[in-house]
C-alpha cells in the first residue's frame, strides 16, 4: 500500500491522524527529555557531581590513609 497517495477519503484522513499523533508524540517526548535532563543537571549540581576533582589529592589522601 503506498501511504504517500492515500485512493479514499478515509485513508486520507487516517493518514492525516497518524500523522498528527505522530507529530504530538514527538513534541511531547522531546520537551518531557529537555525537563528532566534540566533536572538532573540541576541535582548533580545540588550534589556536587559536576564539580572537578584534583586526582593528585585523592591519590595522596588514599595513601596517607592506608600509612599507619
Amino acid at each position: 500500500m503506498d501511504y504517500d497517495s492515500p485512493k479514499t477519503e478515509r485513508q486520507k484522513k487516517a493518514v492525516n491522524q497518524a500523522k498528527k499523533v505522530f507529530i504530538i508524540l514527538l513534541a511531547s517526548g522531546l520537551s518531557i527529555g529537555v525537563i528532566v535532563s534540566v533536572g538532573v543537571v540541576k541535582l548533580m549540581d545540588y550534589f556536587g557531581l559536576t564539580d572537578k576533582t584534583n586526582q593528585m589529592e585523592v591519590i595522596r589522601e588514599k595513601i596517607n590513609q592506608e600509612e599507619p
